[in-house]
């Protein structure tokens, strides 16, 4: 069974409210919705790098 983990952090008001745009911009339920998928997706496309490396690398 997975077990969900709150996350916090920590940034500028002004950070939010752009968070929040962009949120909007795309559709998002929520900002946070919003970052949770985007980090999700970065840190895909950084382990997918890593692999590749790997792979490269005799």
């Amino acid at each position: 069974m997975n077990k969900d983990i709150t996350m916090s952090i920590r940034i500028s008001g002004d950070e939010l409210e752009k968070l929040k745009r962009v949120a909007s911009l795309l559709n998002y339920s929520s900002y946070s919705e919003f970052v949770r998928r985007t980090v999700l997706n970065e840190a895909d496309r950084v382990l997918a790098a890593q692999i590749t490396k790997k792979e490269e690398t005799p």
